[in-house]
């Protein structure tokens, strides 16, 4: 293995951090060169940002200002207009008591007995079919011709019975106008006509000379309505223009209608759109805009001002003591570095040497370090393997809990409940309980225990994923040398067996489970396999059926406590061949059933040949005689194909006298499955 510095340098260089000539190494000082450098480029980053807010903070000032300044002026020619309608309203109130009278007479009413009339500079007036002008400029009476726009206005004014003002128009007075009109009511509040009042632009200056604000050449005021037509523009020509024309005043229009559309409120409201600065506000006694844009620059010249002031000069003089300072830090840390360093071990005899600085040294131990790393990983990947190996090989159950949910679970244990591991892997051990009160009392039961030796031992009621309960000793045992709560738990195969649910179901001679058990466990297992509960198995269950052949005979010669003995032998022989998942139960006199939950047919095969061999084997002495017992056995398999447990039972045991019609001692699978050949094996 190659070290990071020959021997010479070792002994010279990195030994010596006592003498004072700690000197920093090539990587020490590239730091120091480049930390200072990124304090710099910090603060002036810092300093960037400071002034970006304060550019911002002024540009917001601004946009605030200019919303509030427009908005007055929004405010006051809607004052103007309001002013021109209560005028209007006094001429309408005086005229309408004449409204159902001659033509002449209103025209002398509005000609002579009104002098508000003459605060515009014409009046028009209409009364069903009639419309007429009365001009006070001209003076051409009605001759004067009434404009399409003020017809309009009339038209609705006396269909929505409420004031309106019109759009500019270029009216034949000269320049352009705007009209005003109000309905004409009788005693009964009917409309029964309408009166304008039409001022020329020019004539009423629409925004008070003393409240206008001040003219600049780089920002313009302008009136419009919402539909785009200019009414008030600093250029004369432009006035009656459409707003598109202007490329700010378009975009004014478009800012102020989108807020519309989205529903907002009706106040002032301005835009920073470099380089311009745009602030619309609505006039609330009509549907016109002020629109005020104001040009400005896209940067403020901030940085040298600032610069020149005292907060500058100190925040120049911070950064300095700060670069300073880290100066201080990384000097003083190398020195620590160089000490650190030279503390590893010398190179062992033999090994190639390589000079290097700190930075090489750092670099080979953290190779090291991931080499030992990898390393580590690798050996609990097989320690991990070979657990799972266990847990999938194993023939005994067992699950790790872990603060009472399971961690890790046997293939052994998931078969005898009818899961798959990843059902249960994750899931809280409550899952697996038959009855959660039995739960909470074998953890009080096992606790103290538990505390005192690091394991207990109990007998429990688990729940089969069919439903059907499931006894089994467990053994309980503490995990030491990690984090509290993990507990390993035992099940011993041997005793694990589906639970009687009361004494009737318990055969009290064989011990064995009775006919009425094995029905009701037929019957909850076909439930699930019609429900799709039962998945954990590739084939369908066997059903062993078994019957002792000849006994009546070994009774008649040996005596019937005797025929008990032979029948207890069998009982054994059945509970010794099932498996974890196995359910064995005597159906009635010499006739004892199996039910295996996970069996191919090569594997029920070998289980009755072995059950056969070892009951021939026996041979027990009874009354002084040799008595050879043999068995006939019947195999089906059970799938969702049978209509309810009585149908499987009787078809076993028509499959077990198959197998005696043969001559006994032989084992016979039920014909009309697809995968059964109707052969019968011997045994003699």
């Amino acid at each position: 293995m190659r070290r990071l510095f020959d021997s010479q340098h070792l002994l010279t260089s990195l030994h010596a951090p006592q003498s004072g000539s700690a000197v920093p190494g090539r990587w020490a000082l590239q730091l120091m060169v480049v930390v200072p450098l990124m304090l710099l480029l910090a603060m002036a980053l810092a300093g960037w940002l400071v002034l970006r807010s304060n550019q911002e903070g002024t540009m917001r000032q601004m946009v605030a200002q200019q919303a509030d300044e427009t908005e007055l002026l929004a405010k006051l020619i809607g004052s103007k207009l309001e002013q021109s309608q209560k005028v209007l309203a006094a001429v309408a109130e005086a005229a309408a008591p004449w409204a159902l009278d001659s033509r002449p007479t209103l025209e002398w009413l509005l000609d002579q007995g009104l002098p508000a009339t003459r605060y515009f500079d014409s009046m028009v007036f209409a009364r069903g079919a009639q419309v007429f002008r009365l001009d006070f400029r001209s003076g051409d009476g009605d001759r004067a011709e009434v404009e399409p726009a003020e017809r309009d206005l009339l038209r609705r004014v006396i269909v929505d019975g409420k004031p309106q003002v019109s759009d500019p128009v270029k009216s034949t007075l000269g320049g352009p106008s705007i009209a005003l009109g109000i309905p004409l009511r009788a005693k009964d509040g009917s409309v029964q006509g309408a009166i304008a009042g039409v001022l020329r632009l020019q004539s009423q200056s629409l925004l008070p000379v003393s409240l206008a604000v001040p003219a600049r050449e780089n920002a313009q005021l302008v009136v419009m309505s919402t539909s785009g037509v200019v009414i008030s523009h600093p250029d004369p020509s432009r006035i009656l223009g459409m707003a598109v024309d202007e490329p700010a005043l378009a975009q004014a229009l478009r800012l102020w209608s989108e807020r519309e559309r989205n529903g907002a409120s009706t106040t002032a409201q301005a835009w920073w759109r470099a380089p311009q600065l745009i602030s619309v506000a609505e006039i609330p006694a009509a549907r016109w805009l002020v629109v005020r844009v104001v040009q400005h620059e896209t940067s403020s010249p901030l940085v040298g001002p600032m610069l020149d002031t005292w907060s500058g000069l100190t925040v120049q003089a911070l950064a300095l003591v700060m670069v300073v300072l880290s100066l201080a830090w990384l000097w003083w840390h190398t020195r620590k570095l160089r000490v650190m360093v030279a503390e590893v071990p010398p190179p062992m005899p033999g090994e190639v040497l390589v000079a290097g600085d700190e930075l090489d040294q750092i670099g080979r131990q953290l190779r090291s370090l991931q080499q030992q790393q990898s390393l580590l990983e690798r050996r609990l990947q097989q320690k991990s393997q070979l657990a799972d190996t266990v847990l999938e090989s194993a023939r005994f159950s067992m699950l790790l809990l872990k603060d009472e949910r399971m961690v890790q679970v046997s293939q052994a244990l998931s078969h005898l409940l009818g899961y798959d591991r990843g059902d249960l892997e994750g899931q809280g051990v409550q899952l697996l309980a038959m009855d959660q009160a039995d739960l909470d009392a074998l953890w009080s039961q096992v606790q103290p225990q538990l505390l005192r030796d690091g394991s207990a031992e109990a007998t429990v009621s688990l729940r089969h994923q069919s439903g059907a309960p499931v006894i089994a000793t467990v053994q309980l045992v503490r995990v030491p040398g990690v984090t509290a709560g993990y507990l390993w738990c035992f099940v011993r195969a041997g005793q694990a067996r589906v639970a009687s649910r009361s004494a009737t179901q318990q055969d009290k001679l064989t011990e064995l489970p009775s006919y009425d058990a094995l029905f009701s466990h037929l019957t909850a297992m076909l439930q699930a396999q019609r429900e799709g509960l039962d998945g954990s198995s590739p084939s369908a269950p066997v059903l062993f059926y078994v019957n002792v052949d000849n006994m009546s005979s070994i009774n008649a010669l040996a005596g019937h406590a005797q025929g008990d003995l032979v029948l207890q032998q069998v009982a054994r022989q059945l509970q010794m061949l099932q498996p974890f998942q196995g359910f064995a139960a005597r159906v009635a006199g010499d006739k004892f059933a199996l039910v295996l939950r996970q069996c191919s047919r090569e594997k029920a095969d070998a289980l009755a040949r072995q059950l056969c061999e070892a009951l021939q084997n026996w041979q027990p002495e009874l009354r002084g005689k040799h008595f050879l017992v043999t068995v006939s056995i019947g195999l089906l398999h059970m799938d969702a194909g049978f209509a309810d447990a009585h149908q499987v039972i009787r078809a076993a045991d028509m499959t077990c006298y198959e197998a005696k019609r043969h001559g006994g001692n032989s084992v016979h699978w039920r014909a009309d499955r697809a995968e059964a050949d109707g052969t019968s094996l011997r045994h003699g």
